[in-house]
C-alpha cells in the first residue's frame, strides 16, 4: 500500500518535470523562429510576457485557440459530470467524483464571463 502511494507521488512529479520540460522545448523552438521573443517558462508572469510581445495576427490565434480549448473543456466537463452522476447512482462510488469536474466545469465558465463582462464595457482596452 505504501510503494503505491510512494509510486503514485513520484509519478505526478515526474508528469510535472516533463511538461515543464516539453514546454520550455516549444518556447525554445519559437523562440528561434522568432528572436523578439524574451519570455522565459521559469518566470512568474510568463504568460503576460509572451502575450506582451505578440504581435496581433498572433493574439488573434491565442484568442481562437484558447475558445477551442474553452469550448472542448465544456464539452468534457457536460460528459464526464454526467457519467459520474450516473456511475453515482448505480455504482454508488459516491458524488465527489461529479462535484469536482463540476467545480473545475464553474471556474472555466465564471472566468470566462467575468472576462466578456469586462471586455464589454465601453471603452475597456482589450490586451
Amino acid at each position: 500500500e505504501n510503494h503505491c502511494i510512494f509510486f503514485g507521488i513520484v509519478s505526478f512529479f515526474a508528469i510535472m518535470i516533463e511538461a515543464i520540460l516539453f514546454q520550455q522545448k516549444c518556447v525554445d523552438t519559437t523562440k528561434q523562429m522568432n528572436p523578439e521573443k524574451k519570455a522565459s517558462v521559469y518566470d512568474m508572469r510568463f504568460q503576460k510576457k509572451w502575450l506582451e510581445d505578440c504581435d496581433e495576427a498572433e493574439k488573434l490565434m491565442i484568442g481562437k485557440c484558447a475558445f477551442k480549448a474553452y469550448a472542448a473543456t465544456n464539452l468534457v466537463c457536460t460528459i464526464l459530470a454526467s457519467v459520474l452522476a450516473v456511475c453515482a447512482l448505480v455504482f454508488d462510488i459516491g458524488f465527489l467524483p461529479s462535484l469536482t469536474v463540476c467545480l473545475v466545469w464553474i471556474v472555466n465558465l465564471s472566468v470566462y464571463c467575468k472576462e466578456a463582462m469586462r471586455y464589454s464595457k465601453v471603452g475597456s482596452k482589450i490586451s
